[in-house]
């Protein structure tokens, strides 16, 4: 215990000293400013009313819902990389705390942080955004709960040590990784997909390659948002989600382990 309680301290000291880590405690607060400030302002110049809104406002909250967990990953991604380009890990492999264990520390550390990062976006958006996103005297953002938010954060922050594994298996250095990050960027955003009217059938499982997809629809469905038959449980999107995030978290962190004894 004793050794992973040193890496934490490790960890918090060095979020003050990495500007990069830096930026895990302030992306938040940016996310919070463009969605409680930025976005009802830009509705209000440019709102068209109906259907139309009401998507778009949808998509907005897909958005932000999804962004938070793919930072983090991102950080803890080209954390790895930096270790791995460094040649640390395999000097970590002989240490008393293992590879694993490490690999294990720095995902619980991230996933800890994206949970953090996703709820605090979500709750700050939802209360400092006022009337901000009203809509036929109805503010979308009410049909959140607090315990809504805090149920999908810790399904989405799976998504962290995932993705972090995928960059750190498949890039040789920070800027290839740095490239994967880009394109996958757009690959992530899938769940936006959903809104369309030919998506919300049975055909929405076709986005469920994308694992943020599986919670992103269970925060929507919990608010009864793009409600349609073909849809399952608040818990059984949940539940798919966190089933198979594991299995890939799993599956990429024996890859990344074959990677850094090559």
């Amino acid at each position: 215990m004793k050794k992973y309680l040193s890496m934490l301290k490790y960890e918090f000291k060095n979020i003050v000293r990495d500007k990069m880590t830096l930026l895990l405690l302030v992306y938040p607060l940016l996310i919070i400013m463009v969605g409680a400030y930025l976005i009802p302002a830009l509705l209000d110049n440019y709102a068209t009313g109906g259907g139309s809104q009401t998507t778009g406002i949808t998509i907005i909250i897909i958005v932000f819902a999804s962004i938070a967990p793919f930072i983090t990953a991102a950080m803890l991604g080209f954390n790895l990389l930096d270790h791995r380009d460094e040649n640390t890990l395999n000097t970590i492999r002989v240490t008393p705390l293992s590879l694993r264990g490490y690999i294990v520390f720095k995902g619980i550390y991230g996933y800890l942080l994206s949970v953090f990062a996703s709820f605090f976006s979500l709750f700050g958006v939802k209360h400092l955004s006022g009337d901000g996103y009203m809509l036929g005297g109805m503010n979308l953002w009410d049909s959140f709960a607090w315990t809504d938010m805090l149920l999908f954060a810790l399904v989405a922050s799976l998504f962290t040590p995932l993705f972090a594994l995928a960059l750190g298996a498949l890039a040789k250095n920070k800027i290839e990784g740095f490239a994967y990050m880009k394109s996958s960027g757009l690959f992530i955003m899938a769940p936006v997909l959903s809104v369309l009217a030919s998506m919300q059938d049975y055909k929405q499982y076709l986005l469920g390659v994308v694992p943020i997809f599986w919670p992103v629809k269970g925060l929507l469905v919990s608010a009864d948002l793009l409600n349609h038959d073909a849809n399952l449980s608040v818990g059984a999107y949940y539940l798919v989600g966190i089933i198979y995030m594991s299995v890939l978290t799993l599956v990429l962190y024996k890859w990344f382990e074959k990677r850094t004894q090559s």
